[in-house]
């Protein structure tokens, strides 16, 4: 969990996706993710600007420059040294790729950049850094994503989803323990009230990017609606069900407007609206996962701030979104895409395969 009590730093002042056919370094069933795009798609830009674009898109699933330009607008809005450093990291993950002859069709989706692009969100937060020195980490740390992301896509039987993101960030952030002066101060818990909710929802959403900001979470939603309205509505649901969990649970208001328990849910449920075949089981199926991630969340959160002095990042959704993919095929009406992309193309492919 990215925390309430932001680590303010002299940078800033602010508090796996779909993939080529051709790609070799992700398994058969997530190939189409998210390089699913014609030629006409792509708008007359430098290929480096197209591709970091889709690069910030794909941190939500989404492999449209058009979507990563607002997403990027949404950053730049709620923190400009963060979507600066966004963009640092997209962009050094992309070349890197470039440079060392990674799959192309993997570069041109975004697929090889997404990671960069949250490991300079996460830097430019939580580092602790001037600004020099947090510009050439998150070059680095965005290069060494792409690097690990080629590598787990080989191994693992399950998409790689954020993983990359969270060893890089978590190795060097392991060493900065941006928590380990954060004293635990005793506070009266604040109500959360019925006209907070959208407020937070939204916010949930934008801090997917580690952004703290309702307006960022519209922009970045708006982005996902441009791409696949049902996918903002999943991910909006996501947010929405991280909120309900922490009412349930009795949880201080101050983390839920910070958006803190909506966003590894938001994920989650964006997840299985992605690689499933849409359905009353897979809607099932994201109602669980996002209320699990909510929860897994939490104990997350504690182990890594009492033993690391970290936040947990996006491992939460990692974990669960892990579970949930393993599920597919093994439980009556859980199909998996065969070709995974938006909720929408899922069920029209689905239907031209009967």
């Amino acid at each position: 969990m990215w925390r309430a009590c932001r680590v303010r730093t002299p940078c800033c002042s602010r508090l796996s996706w779909p993939a080529p056919a051709s790609c070799a370094w992700t398994r058969p069933a997530v190939d189409g993710l998210r390089a699913q795009s014609s030629l006409a798609d792509r708008p007359p830009v430098p290929a480096l600007l197209d591709q970091s674009f889709r690069g910030v898109g794909q941190v939500v699933f989404c492999n449209s420059p058009t979507s990563g330009a607002l997403m990027t607008a949404g950053l730049l809005y709620g923190d400009p040294c963060l979507g600066a450093m966004a963009a640092v990291g997209c962009g050094s993950a992309t070349a890197t790729a470039a440079l060392l002859g990674m799959e192309s069709g993997a570069i041109s989706a975004g697929l090889m950049g997404y990671n960069g692009a949250l490991v300079g969100c996460g830097f430019s937060v939580f580092l602790g850094a001037p600004l020099e020195p947090t510009i050439a980490a998150t070059i680095l740390g965005g290069s060494a994503s792409a690097v690990l992301a080629a590598r787990l896509g080989k191994m693992l039987p399950m998409p790689q989803w954020t993983l990359a993101f969270n060893a890089v960030a978590l190795a060097a952030l392991a060493y900065v323990r941006p928590f380990a002066n954060n004293d635990a101060v005793e506070e009266e818990a604040v109500p959360l009230e019925l006209s907070d909710v959208g407020g937070a929802a939204l916010t949930g959403i934008s801090q997917i990017f580690v952004v703290n900001n309702p307006i960022s979470g519209a922009l970045i939603l708006a982005g996902i609606a441009a791409y696949s309205p049902a996918a903002a509505a999943a991910a909006l649901f996501g947010s929405l069900l991280g909120i309900a969990t922490a009412v349930a649970v009795g949880a201080d208001g101050r983390g839920v407007k910070d958006g803190l328990w909506g966003y590894n849910p938001a994920l989650t449920a964006l997840a299985v609206s992605v690689f499933f075949v849409p359905g009353w089981q897979p809607l099932a199926l994201a109602t669980g996962g996002a209320l699990a991630t909510a929860l897994v969340t939490t104990y997350c959160k504690d182990f890594f701030a009492s033993t690391l002095q970290t936040p947990a990042l996006t491992i939460p959704f990692c974990l669960v979104a892990s579970g949930c993919f393993f599920l597919g095929g093994r439980l009556p009406g859980l199909r998996l895409a065969a070709s995974p992309h938006s909720p929408e193309v899922n069920w029209r492919a689905f239907l031209a395969s009967k």
